[in-house]
């Protein structure tokens, strides 16, 4: 979008022509010149937002690929917690058949304790994975919101300018009676 231009001398010509004193036609102009060129949103600003909203946003994915791989190395050092169990297990049973005659009873209690205090932590540990995840699904639907509502207000401030801008030169038309034929 390039800037609009403002022929400041076919202006001042014409407000001097439509009978205004020529300080006061410059003045004119010149109002009219600095509210045509100041305050808009160049090139330049709008590709320093998408440049601010692109840095944004890949911080969000290298926030969300940190996570991911902090979930996974979660998920590996759990597996391998279970492995352990596993195996720890398999020696405990292996131990039990050696002293089974003597041992058994004593043996099928301790496997059922021992089973029941891996499933409970197997299940916190999926819990809490499970938590995890949604607290990061609710980070990313925070973040999206939030560049949602960053982009509504770059709108909103674009309009609220041009609005500015049609009043400003509305309000200095109608001061020196440039629209609407009557006078100030």
């Amino acid at each position: 979008m390039e800037l609009a231009t403002f022929d400041t001398l076919t202006a001042a010509a014409a407000l001097r022509k439509a009978g205004i004193e020529e300080a006061h036609a410059a003045a004119i102009v010149q109002t009219v010149r600095s509210a045509v060129t100041e305050g808009v949103s160049t090139k330049a600003d709008v590709a320093e937002v998408k440049a601010d909203i692109g840095e944004l946003r890949a911080e969000v994915k290298a926030d969300i690929a940190e996570v991911r791989a902090e979930v996974k190395a979660d998920i590996a050092e759990v597996r391998s917690e279970i492995a352990e169990v596993k195996a720890d297990v398999a020696q405990l049973r292996t131990e039990t058949k050696a002293d089974i005659a003597e041992l058994r009873a004593e043996t099928k209690a301790d496997i059922a304790e021992l089973r029941a205090e891996t499933k409970a932590d197997i299940a916190e540990l999926r819990a809490e994975t499970k938590a995890d995840i949604g607290e990061v699904k609710s980070d990313i639907s925070q973040l999206k919101g939030d560049m949602s509502a960053l982009a509504s207000r770059v709108t909103a401030i674009q309009w609220v300018l041009g609005l500015q801008f049609a009043l400003l030169l509305a309000m200095a038309a109608k001061m020196f009676g440039i629209v609407g034929g009557g006078s100030p």
